[in-house]
């Protein structure tokens, strides 16, 4: 049901860098900066991107904030907003959005190989009927957010005209 999308000019580059899909190079992933109050949300979209670029490139992937190239992040804003709502008014199916940045840079030289200034990524879920929560917050729709955007980052990277 959640989709993706990407919003047109928002600040999308690439520097003619031709990253030979990562082969003999390291590339470092710390931990996004968050600037929301969401518990986590951080960790679980750094973590993501690790796991993509594992997955899908030849880089060797490190957390800490030295390798060849370095990939930052910023997690912008969080949004929960009730699209559905029950009987009694509550909402019961939410539309999250989270806004972030993200850049890659040559350690070496200092350029900015990519960057998105605002990358806008949204899920949807339901709240269960029986739940107290008042924030309404569901991890497994943050999961998958996160993995959308990390295979996202991921394409972008990997299929860029160098």
């Amino acid at each position: 049901m959640g989709f993706s999308f990407l919003m047109p000019g928002c600040g999308y580059r690439l520097a003619n860098k031709n990253l030979g899909g990562g082969a003999g190079q390291t590339i470092a992933v710390p931990t996004f900066t968050n600037r929301t109050t969401t518990y986590r949300i951080e960790q679980r979209l750094s973590e993501a991107v690790r796991q993509e670029l594992i997955r899908r490139t030849r880089f060797k992937v490190v957390p800490e904030n030295s390798g060849d190239v370095v990939m930052a992040g910023d997690v912008l804003s969080y949004t929960a907003v009730p699209v559905v709502f029950n009987q009694q008014g509550r909402g019961s199916t939410y539309d999250i959005l989270v806004d972030l940045n993200v850049r890659l840079t040559d350690t070496k030289t200092g350029k900015v190989l990519f960057q998105n200034d605002r990358w806008t990524f949204r899920e949807v879920f339901e709240l269960a009927q029986n739940s107290g929560e008042f924030v309404p917050e569901d991890t497994p729709a943050l999961e998958r957010l996160a993995r959308r955007f990390a295979s996202s980052l991921v394409a972008s990277l990997i299929h860029a005209k160098q």
